[in-house]
């Protein structure tokens, strides 16, 4: 484990604010989880940092939505279908620069002859 995530998830009394990687660390997701959860509306970041700042999150509310089982859901759910849907389209885009090098994906197993 992470020896800065170890410390933060064994603090006694925790900071009034938490960053991302913390906050990420206490909900149990990954640090890229979190700009999801921001954009989505789920987690809103303190003030009102522009687009590229670092974003701090009240920590009684990242320990409130730890402990709500339907946020929990609702938060793992989104994040599933975002890398899902990241992973679809990397593989698409994968195919397509495979097929404009020249190579053909295969066809019907006879690797794209026509008999």
């Amino acid at each position: 484990m992470n020896p800065e995530r170890k410390e933060i998830l064994n603090l006694i009394s925790l900071p009034g604010r938490m960053n991302a990687a913390e906050a990420a660390w206490r909900l149990g997701f990954e640090p890229d989880h979190i700009p999801i959860l921001v954009s989505a509306g789920q987690l809103k970041p303190l003030g009102n940092p522009p687009p590229g700042a670092v974003k701090f999150f009240l920590t009684a509310e990242i320990e409130q939505k730890k402990g709500d089982a339907r946020w929990m859901n609702k938060a793992t759910e989104l994040i599933r279908l975002k890398v899902k849907d990241k992973n679809e389209r990397a593989a698409k885009n994968r195919h397509h620069k495979r097929v404009n090098a020249g190579g053909q994906p295969p066809r019907n197993g006879n690797n794209g002859r026509h008999e």
